[in-house]
């Protein structure tokens, strides 16, 4: 029986979806690895087939929210990681950091960040924005229908655990990075891409109560940063999986 299923949505991410899969498949324990091709117009879709990946279409067009939705339709396990297709770097090892504390009945979600350096600890403490959790499934069907949608689908998740006052973690995942949508698509494209996302976000600020962080940070474990050790070798968390 799988521990948990991936769901890794992805809209033009040709160059890094491939090595997202083939950690999320070489992960212990790992049931389904679900790519959701929201709207590609590269061949994402092609590569994560290749990659060995079941590969589901959305019709959003770019609609992160959705694509989770469909994503999770699409698996069966009672645990699920999130995993974003743009980030460079994925070790098996990392998928089982994440899922880790939620089969353990350490907390109902569990994030991961990449490595800020010094901003860490400012970051470890932000409501969380991270494409990067495992999650009880539950905890996703919570969120009502009408909000499963746009990139505030990470403040929606947030918000289902800071009301229902339910235990989560978070830690940084060292050895990993993400391409921008600045690198992606340059500056012209890239930079009103990113304010849009931003003032999205911003705009939860209208439906999420601000107490809800309060709760959040009082449910809140910050775990030891986890990546690669002495030499560059990946201390592997298959131990903690089961």
């Amino acid at each position: 029986m799988p521990a948990f299923d991936v769901v890794i949505p992805a809209r033009n991410e040709e160059p890094t979806v491939g090595g997202v899969v083939r950690a999320a498949r070489g992960a212990r324990g790992v049931g389904r690895v679900v790519v959701v091709d929201d709207g590609s117009t590269d061949g994402t879709a092609a590569v994560a087939l290749a990659a060995g990946a079941s590969v589901v279409s959305a019709r959003s067009g770019g609609d992160k929210g959705r694509a989770l939705a469909l994503g999770v339709s699409a698996t069966t396990a009672s645990v699920l990681v999130f995993f974003d297709a743009d980030i460079l770097g994925t070790q098996p090892f990392h998928l089982e950091t994440l899922a880790a504390p939620v089969l353990a009945g350490d907390g109902v979600l569990s994030c991961g960040i990449v490595d800020y350096g010094w901003k860490s600890p400012l970051f470890l403490r932000l409501p969380p924005i991270t494409g990067l959790r495992a999650l009880r499934r539950e905890v996703f069907a919570a969120i009502p229908a009408a909000r499963q949608n746009g990139f505030r689908i990470e403040i929606m998740i947030n918000e289902v655990v800071a009301r229902r006052r339910l235990p989560s973690t978070i830690r940084v995942l060292r050895g990993l990075t993400h391409r921008s949508k600045i690198e992606k698509v340059g500056w012209r494209r890239g930079l009103p891409s990113h304010l849009a996302m931003t003032g999205e976000l911003l705009g939860c600020l209208r439906t999420v109560p601000l107490w809800t962080y309060g709760a959040y940070l009082c449910g809140l474990t910050v775990l030891p940063p986890a990546g690669p050790g002495p030499a560059g070798i990946i201390r592997s968390a298959a131990d903690s999986v089961g």
